[in-house]
């Protein structure tokens, strides 16, 4: 049946007006009111557009920083933005138009494959390597289906580069510090073992030595020249420090944490078994401990009673000559924010402060950290004997305890040693 005139002319009016609403698309295309791409479906175009509404999103893509790009159900790129551009090194124009697979790695393809299926029921993320020409770039991708508005997925592609450079960085430093720990492990297993060569076959040749000079003084009658005599007391002597000294070393050796457990322990019990133990040392030189009530704190009780012993027998070796010692002990609770140091020990509940003063020869402030360094001494062997490990020890055992000590000191006025040691480990 034919049309009407009327059919006809209402068919031509909504003909003229599709035509004067695609003239008025294109000329704002033209003018960059809205951003538009085609997409070959059916062996035909169909024209998707951005509204101008949607200006700031576009502006945000372009803007972000990282990749990108659109794709249709087959893989066809008809939209990207500047960052994927400049991220495979590859001319716009050579880009929209061609599918995403040519850009995918070999490596990279079965997985890409999976993440895009996956993206067409949701959203998917996962990581790939893009390929151009010989280069390869490790991404991380972030796939979203953006139907049914638009028959694409939409794909933000992050450059990992960099990213990957850094994990190599570290693996390699990882690789290197394994490699030092397995040197440390050598050199801790030496070390065991120089600590059994200095326990058993250096001291035996020591006491030989005593034992024979001691059977030569005994057996001599008084016989002997007076110089021969000086020099064998001189021997004695000499092997008497040598003894002292590795039987310092083999304390040092032995301050470290490891095969000791701790335990909640009364520091008064253990002072006062530290005060018992040098007994004789205390009661020769007069010494007077006053102390105060000291708290209880997670540790190793042997090594803190080590801690006590050498800074009592420290301030009784160092004492003023004709004037009795006099030591003062006592504790208070330090929160984190009243400690003025910058030692890296800081503990966030909080330190008991544990304080050694006495009233002997002291020492000039600038050496106050030479003084716990190893085998360093203030003064002479001949004015005051000893090894110049005791205090290395004391650090040695304060480190351990996760805490800290300083020393301050006036040259006689005495000196005060300050341990603060955590409430919990």
């Amino acid at each position: 049946m034919a049309e009407s005139m009327d059919d006809l002319r209402k068919k031509i009016e909504i003909l003229e007006a599709k035509l004067a609403d695609s003239e008025q698309l294109i000329d704002a295309i033209k003018a960059g009111e809205v951003d538009a791409f085609a997409v070959n479906k059916n062996n035909q175009s169909e024209i998707y557009t951005l509204q101008s509404g949607d200006y700031a999103y576009r502006v945000l893509i372009e803007e972000i920083g990282e990749g990108a790009v659109n794709i249709t159900e087959d893989g066809l790129i008809v939209y990207t933005n500047s960052s994927f551009i400049e991220m495979i090194g590859v001319p716009y124009e050579k880009v929209i138009g061609r599918f995403i697979w040519d850009f995918v790695h070999p490596d990279s393809k079965i997985k890409f494959g999976d993440l895009f299926h996956e993206s067409m029921h949701g959203r998917s993320k996962g990581e790939i390597n893009l390929s151009v020409g010989t280069k390869t770039i490790p991404v991380y991708i972030s796939l979203t289906s953006l139907q049914p508005k638009l028959a694409t997925v939409g794909i933000i592609v992050t450059d990992q580069t960099q990213k990957k450079l850094d994990e190599k960085t570290i693996l390699r430093y990882q690789i290197e510090l394994e490699h030092i720990n397995t040197e440390l492990a050598q050199n801790n297993a030496e070390l065991t073992s120089f600590t059994y060569i200095a326990s058993h076959d250096l001291q035996e040749p020591l006491r030989k030595i005593q034992t024979f000079c001691d059977l030569i003084l005994s057996n001599s009658d008084e016989q002997l020249p007076e110089k021969t005599l000086d020099y064998l007391q001189r021997v004695m002597k000499a092997t008497k420090r040598m003894k002292n000294l590795i039987s310092s070393l083999l304390n040092y050796s032995r301050m470290n944490t490891r095969g000791m457990e701790f335990e909640l322990a009364d520091l008064n019990s253990i002072l006062e078994d530290a005060c018992n133990n040098i007994h004789e040392q205390i009661e020769e030189s007069q010494t007077s401990i006053h102390r105060e009530h000291l708290p209880a704190i997670p540790c190793v009780p042997l090594q803190i009673n080590q801690l006590f012993t050498n800074l009592i027998m420290n301030s009784i070796k160092y004492r003023r000559e004709g004037i009795a010692p006099v030591i003062q002990i006592s504790s208070q609770w330090v929160l984190p924010g009243e400690m003025k140091t910058s030692d890296i020990f800081l503990n966030e509940t909080g330190y008991w402060r544990i304080s050694i003063s006495d009233n002997g020869i002291g020492f000039e402030q600038k050496y106050a950290d030479k003084i716990f360094e190893l085998f360093q001494r203030l003064h002479s062997r001949v004015e005051y004997e000893g090894t110049g490990i005791g205090l290395s020890i004391c650090k040695k055992v304060v480190q351990n305890h996760k805490g800290f000590i300083r020393a301050t000191g006036k040259p006689g006025l005495g000196a005060s040693f300050e341990i603060y040691l955590p409430a919990n480990l």
